[in-house]
C-alpha cells in the first residue's frame, strides 16, 4: 500500500487526551451531568438518542467516550416515585408516592445551637472591611 506522492508513515501509539466537555446554555460547562457511566469501561458515556416509550419509562442509546472500548448500549430511565406532588392533576396518571418517612427532611439548626458559628440568617457582627480597633 502506497500513499500518491508520499511515504507511509510509521503507526504511532494512541495518546491519551482528556475530554472536553460542551457548554450548557448561558457558558457554563456541563461536567458530568449530562453523561452517564459506561458500564464496561466506567468512562463517561453521552445519549445519543433517546425514546420516551410511555410516561414512566424511557429508552436510551449510549456511546461511550472512550475510543479504546467503544461500547453502545440501551438503557432505561423508569421512574421509581413521586417525592413532591406537583400543580397539575392527572387523575388519568396513577403515579406511586414515596412514603412521607422515607422522604429526607432538611430543617435548619435550632437557633443558638451554631458552636459559636454565625448563621445564615444571623446579622454580620462585624462588616467586612471593617477593622477592630486594637489600641
Amino acid at each position: 500500500m502506497s500513499a500518491a506522492g508520499g511515504n507511509l508513515t510509521k503507526a504511532r501509539p494512541m495518546i491519551a487526551a482528556p475530554l472536553q466537555f460542551r457548554l450548557r446554555p448561558g457558558g457554563r460547562k456541563t461536567g458530568s451531568s449530562c453523561f452517564m457511566l459506561c458500564p464496561k469501561c466506567d468512562a463517561p458515556a453521552f445519549i445519543r438518542r433517546s425514546e420516551r416509550m410511555s410516561e414512566q419509562t424511557t429508552h436510551l442509546t449510549c456511546h461511550c467516550t472512550d475510543s479504546g472500548c467503544g461500547h453502545i448500549f440501551r438503557a432505561d430511565i423508569v421512574f421509581v416515585h413521586t417525592l413532591v406532588e406537583g400543580n397539575i392533576d392527572r387523575p388519568d396518571l396513577n403515579l406511586p408516592v414515596c412514603p412521607r418517612d422515607q422522604v429526607q427532611h432538611v430543617r435548619p439548626p435550632p437557633h443558638g445551637d451554631s458552636d459559636d458559628e454565625p448563621g445564615f440568617f444571623d446579622p454580620d457582627p462585624q462588616p467586612q472591611g471593617a477593622r477592630k480597633d486594637t489600641g
